[in-house]
């Protein structure tokens, strides 16, 4: 590992792969840990090994002038405005670290936007191109909720390990360690000779490895953006079941969408890459790109809404089931109906999926679930899928078939919804329960559920009778098709 040989221990090989996935891009980092986690030294140690203007910014602290510069008094006298430099002043940094992020007051926080997002001050450009941020947990003393703005501008969020969470091979390693900030005086009583553990010359041959490392990785990323042409796909598709999943806690807008796109490309690019430079073996691509997906979401930063663990848990439900996407030779079509499944209004396409496809016990036993959990009268269905059990026992899931039996109704099989009808609607009395007049419990429920529909609109007239006694005899066609096929399963073993 490339941090390792800097001297930055206990960090996992896909954390290092992130943080070398920010250098490709650029897009902003920010590091959330306890104080001593290393995250300052991380980001200088890297700065140092690529050879890079690398400046800490303590935002608890830092003015605006610190980091603009004053402005030249002269120079506004002939109407051009032109800030002095200084060694603090921002404008030829390369890397910088805005450190203590979530202890800057609000105001504060709202100065460093431009950075972040566009390397600009006040409109100016600067030749910073690698901005990275750290902050303590919210739990901390003295810690300011972040923006939702200045969380927005973040692409990578990394959980830098505490030394008790490390293995104890890298304990002792942390301990026997010394970076430039550790023993400063010890130099002045062995004849200059320096203190660190990792030698200024092995830092520098990391480097030049690291450097390898991205270049190769540049390459791998143009070349997969245009291997990839699906990963835009998924991601519209996971956005769409995030939100649904979490009710609406966890919302990508465009940018983040954009920035989880590069983040999976430039992961693998790092991947490939290390692959060729270090001899390292490829990790699988759908375990990789789940950790990117979850490193790329901010939840619980501000311990709003859900907590860290259920919403990481509900990106990984959502993810697992769109993961067909990154392996390779999938069969996209099966994971197409999975997302239909979890997103149609149509209570009688889902039916049809539910009962029909095989989608994977996964996919199946959550849909269930949701189904069960849902508000809605699953009347129809519920039938449906009791009677298909009956024919082709193991399509419903055991332990909820008698939540599913308690969903059915017995009012649905009544004529209780004609009572409903109002004004000029009382007319049609007679056409609506002809409407309802049906031999088999399944189609008294087909057509109550049309005709409660109809009569709920409020507009029942002849056209609208005619369209909805259509639209029955389809669908008690296609229900009894359902029920058909399970018995062509239960007794020749192949659908008819």
């Amino acid at each position: 590992m490339i941090l390792k040989q800097l001297g930055i221990f206990g960090w996992k090989e896909a954390d290092e792969n992130l943080v070398l996935a920010s250098l490709l891009t650029g897009d902003p980092l920010l590091l959330i840990g306890s104080h001593g986690c290393a995250k300052t030294h991380v980001a200088n140690k890297v700065a140092q090994a690529l050879g890079r203007k690398f400046l800490v910014y303590d935002a608890s602290k830092a003015m605006f002038e610190d980091v603009l510069g004053y402005p030249n008094v002269e120079k506004l006298k002939h109407g051009v405005v032109e800030y002095v430099s200084s060694p603090v002043t921002i404008w030829d940094k390369e890397l910088v670290l805005i450190d203590e992020l979530n202890r800057a007051v609000p105001e504060l926080q709202s100065k460093w936007l431009e950075i972040i997002r566009s390397r600009r001050i006040m409109g100016f450009p600067t030749q910073v191109k690698w901005v990275w941020a750290a902050m303590n947990p919210i739990s901390y003393s003295a810690t300011q909720a972040l923006d939702n703005a200045l969380i927005g501008r973040f692409a990578i969020f990394l959980y830098p390990p505490d030394v008790l969470q490390m293995d104890e091979a890298d304990r002792i390693k942390v301990a026997r360690h010394i970076n430039g900030d550790d023993a400063p005086s010890l130099a002045e009583w062995t004849n200059g000779e320096t203190a660190g553990t990792v030698a200024r010359a092995d830092v520098e041959d990391v480097g030049a490895r690291q450097r390898e490392t991205l270049m190769r990785s540049g390459e791998h990323f143009l070349r997969l953006r245009n291997q990839m042409p699906t990963l835009a796909e998924f991601l519209a598709k996971f956005a769409a079941l995030l939100v649904r999943e979490t009710g609406g806690e966890v919302a990508l807008d465009g940018r983040r969408l954009g920035f989880i796109h590069r983040n999976l490309l430039a992961n693998r690019a790092v991947e490939l890459a290390k692959a060729e430079v270090f001899g390292a073996s490829l990790p699988d691509f759908v375990e990789s790109a789940r950790y990117v997906v979850q490193a790329s979401i901010a939840v619980g930063l501000n311990d709003e809404g859900l907590k860290r663990e259920e919403a990481v848990h509900k990106m990984e439900v959502c993810f697992d089931l769109l993961s067909s996407y990154f392996e390779e030779g999938a069969e996209l079509g099966r994971v197409n109906l999975i997302y239909e499944l979890f997103t149609t209004p149509d209570l009688m396409r889902r039916a049809e999926l539910l009962l029909t496809e095989d989608l994977g016990e996964m996919a199946l036993s959550k849909a269930w679930t949701d189904l069960m959990n849902e508000d809605r009268d699953i009347t129809l269905l519920a039938y449906t899928a009791l009677q298909v059990e009956a024919r082709r026992p193991g399509t419903v899931p055991q332990e909820l078939l008698a939540s599913l039996a308690g969903r059915v109704s017995g009012e649905k099989l009544s004529t209780k919804c004609i009572g409903r009808l109002e004004g000029d609607a009382v007319e049609y009395i007679a056409e609506v329960e002809d409407l309802l007049d049906r031999e088999s419990d399944l189609d008294k429920l087909v057509a109550y559920q049309h005709v409660s529909e109809l009569i709920d609109s409020g507009a029942v007239n002849p056209e609208r009778l005619e369209r909805t006694r259509r639209t029955i005899q389809e669908d008690i066609r296609k229900f009894e098709a359902l029920l058909d096929g399970a018995a062509g399963v239960a007794k020749g073993g192949v659908a008819a």
